[in-house]
């Protein structure tokens, strides 16, 4: 095991119990709500005409985006030394930085993440992509990350805080993966390199 990674087992092995479970509760009701706006954007895509297929694309790209576990509430570090210890003995911090300072690798990570947001809200190119493959993207987006969201709810039950950050730094990375970028401007994409390369100091 190298220096670095049992610094970080050795944050997590100071998340209390409950802390670990109000993190899991939340980042599963998370995929449960998107599990149901998945199914929703499933059943509206059959009436879609092709002319709407971008900014369908666009809306079901933010959806996406605004549930995956990125909020303080998700994380146990957040919990158990946020709001009244204002992050006084987080191991998060000792390893990582303070999430609110500008170079930590949390500011940095959400800094990307949320320009991949910004950039997709104002995508207006229309693209001249097939509407038969745009679809067929569109199908496979949503029942890939409908299914990964299942498969996060059953992965996160019995972990450990340890495994806990490094299944949501995973899921994430995993997830953004599926938006529809045929569909999206080119900037899309350039965004979600920087939040791939990002992702890799988040945990």
């Amino acid at each position: 095991m190298t220096d670095r990674a049992k610094e970080l087992e050795a944050a997590a092995e100071e998340i209390d119990p409950a802390s670990l479970q109000a993190a899991k509760a939340a980042v599963a009701a998370s995929c449960q709500e998107y599990i149901r706006w998945a199914d929703l954007f499933s059943k509206r895509q059959e009436t879609i005409k092709p002319s709407d297929l971008h900014k369908f694309a666009r809306a079901f790209s933010l959806t996406l985006l605004g549930h995956l576990p990125t909020r303080p509430v998700t994380c146990p570090f957040c919990i158990q030394y946020g709001h009244n210890k204002s992050c006084t003995g987080c191991g998060y911090a000792a390893t990582h930085g303070r999430c609110d300072a500008e170079t930590s690798a949390f500011s940095l990570f959400i800094e990307a993440f949320q320009e991949l947001g910004r950039v997709v809200y104002q995508d207006t190119e229309d693209g001249s992509a097939d509407p038969c493959l745009a679809e067929r993207r569109l199908c496979h987006s949503l029942k890939i990350s409908k299914d990964r969201a299942k498969r996060m709810m059953e992965e996160i039950r019995g972990c450990s805080a340890l495994q806990l950050m490094e299944k949501k730094a995973q899921y994430i990375g995993e997830m953004i993966e599926l938006l529809p970028y045929a569909l999206l401007c080119p900037e899309v994409v350039e965004r979600f390199h920087e939040v791939k390369e990002r992702l890799k100091n988040y945990w």
